[in-house]
């Protein structure tokens, strides 16, 4: 049942080696050979160890023996498909001729014989100016146009070849429809050279407008509805699931974006960005596979000891049931006494009410030590801490966590905090995987929230603030946002007392590409976090 934990459903990845960490060592040379096998499973979303779970845990401590949680944090995952196999977008078999501009074909992929047809193209000579390039681009355009006019129609190969050619011309001077409607063309003349991949990714990029003005012309409607559903059958045959690895080669950002998805820490693109531009500052935008393992493994260490926190009953008393300790600090010295700061998904260090944050340092001998300051609204004393040298870290997280706090209150949405939180447990994993004077600095990049509250502050209308109760989001743990095509309500039993079995109201959101998130309408949390229904909209 805890495979699920390890399980990455969109990428299709089993992070075996975390899930043999959690078993006994007599039990792991047979998990080890069940794990050739392939696996299929639905994959849920994974919980942290929650205060009562905790409290829980403190009467059967025998538990605690050798098993290791390491599983991912709530929320933290990647939804993005996997790309299907690479193909060559092109089967012909190109041949450059001796001589300035010119482009020959073998003509063995046309007939039988060894004769080469040369088409000469427009010579390059002047300057990479834009209206040059464009000039040149609109001649070699009506170049290929004349000699399609002039080949008689039995000419099917050469002809599919020219056709080819002009797309690939369409397609650098933007005119994505022009270049459609030639491949189209390769249809009727030769299939073989057909650029499926190519053809795919133009019609993914198509502007809603050309996207309309396609559907309405049969032939391109029809292009694109077999394209689309054959890259659909590629992605449902490649449905095995393989082991993650750790990248061996150095990253650019694509690749990056890819690796972090498929390791379960997040999801969202535009986080991951923030995480790379962190993990590069200083040197070439590319992460080197040692990197890459430093941070994964310090995020997974991470985890494993917030599972294993053990507090004491006067501070559970403190803390409501589902709340989770995401990370504790050093021993320190305090304004309370000596002991460790807590940070959950609700709180910091037990203060709600946050108004000022400083870092600063106090005198101690001839010492200055780094403390950090904390004023709240409820009480007058000034919450001092010694943090020594997770004082800078610690001041970047308080304050993150703040403005996402805010935030979330301003727009009565709760997912801010999330994200925040996501946020300071990135911003923990660069500094302990970069160890570096400039690792500060480059968990500040993550700094998302703080960064608005200062620098771009979102007002909210004071009708708007009066009028909302909570505000959801159904694009939430998706990688990027989608719109909302249908909002379907399905009343039921708002008292515990008198509901059955999942009779709670419910909120179903239909999302783009056939995507289905139910919301519980008596708590407006996620109750299914999201089906698939084809890609067709409801």
């Amino acid at each position: 049942r805890e495979v699920k934990d390890h399980l990455n459903y969109e990428h299709r990845v089993f992070n075996s080696e975390e899930f043999l960490k959690t078993r006994a060592i007599g039990d792991q040379p047979f998990y080890k050979k069940v794990n050739s096998v392939l696996l299929d499973l639905m994959f849920p979303t994974p919980r942290r160890l929650t205060i009562e779970k905790m409290a829980s845990k403190r009467v059967s401590a025998v538990r605690k023996a050798s098993r290791r949680m390491v599983i991912s944090m709530p929320n933290l995952q990647d939804i993005k498909l996997p790309e299907g196999p690479s193909r060559n977008s092109s089967l012909r078999k190109v041949e450059r001729a001796v001589g300035k501009g010119t482009l020959g074909w073998t003509k063995t992929l046309l007939t039988p014989s060894k004769s080469i047809t040369t088409f000469k193209i427009p010579e390059i000579h002047f300057p990479l100016l834009f209206q040059c390039v464009h000039s040149y681009y609109t001649d070699f355009f009506n170049h290929l146009s004349k000699a399609i006019s002039a080949l008689p129609p039995e000419n099917s190969a050469l002809l599919a070849r020219y056709f080819y050619l002009r797309g690939l011309v369409s397609l650098m001077q933007g005119k994505l429809l022009n270049a459609l409607s030639d491949f189209q063309n390769l249809e009727k003349t030769d299939l073989r050279i057909f650029p499926t991949d190519l053809v795919r990714k133009i019609v993914e990029t198509l502007p809603r407008s050309e996207r309309l003005q396609a559907d309405r012309k049969p032939e391109l409607k029809r292009l694109i509805s077999r394209v689309m559903e054959k890259q659909r059958e590629v992605l449902k045959m490649d449905d095995h699931v393989k082991n993650f690895e750790l990248p061996r080669t150095h990253m650019q950002l694509d690749d990056f974006v890819k690796r972090i998805q498929e390791s379960g820490i997040v999801r969202d693109i535009d986080t991951i960005h923030r995480l790379f531009d962190a993990l590069t500052v200083g040197q070439q935008k590319q992460i080197d596979p040692e990197t890459f393992r430093d941070f994964y493994n310090y995020w997974k260490e991470t985890e494993a000891e917030a599972q294993e926190v053990n507090l004491p009953p006067a501070v559970i008393e403190h803390l409501d049931k589902n709340e989770c300790v995401y990370k504790l600090s050093c021993s320190v010295k305090t304004n309370y006494g000596v002991g460790k700061i807590a940070l959950t998904q609700k709180r910091l260090f037990l203060f709600r009410d946050i108004e000022e944050v400083k870092s600063t340092t106090v005198a101690f001998l001839l010492l200055r030590i780094p403390t950090l300051r904390i004023k709240t609204l409820s009480k007058k004393e000034v919450f001092e801490a010694n943090l020594k040298t997770e004082c800078d870290l610690w001041y970047l997280i308080v304050k993150e966590m703040w403005a996402g706090k805010k935030m979330a209150y301003d727009h009565k949405d709760p997912q801010y905090i999330q994200q925040a939180l996501t946020n300071v447990l990135l911003m923990d994993a660069v500094v302990g995987a970069l160890q570096s004077s400039k690792s500060i600095y480059a968990a500040s990049k993550l700094s998302y929230f703080d960064r608005m509250k200062n620098e771009v502050p979102m007002m909210v209308p004071k009708t708007t603030s009066e009028t909302l109760k909570h505000k959801i989001n159904p694009s939430a743990g998706e990688t990027f946002p989608q719109a909302i095509d249908v909002l379907l309500y399905t009343p039921g039993h708002l008292d515990p007392s008198e509901r059955l079995d999942n009779a709670h109201p419910k909120l179903w959101c239909a999302l783009n590409e056939g995507k289905v998130v139910v919301f519980d309408a008596s708590t407006w949390s996620i109750q299914q976090h999201c089906f698939k229904m084809g890609r067709s909209k409801l």
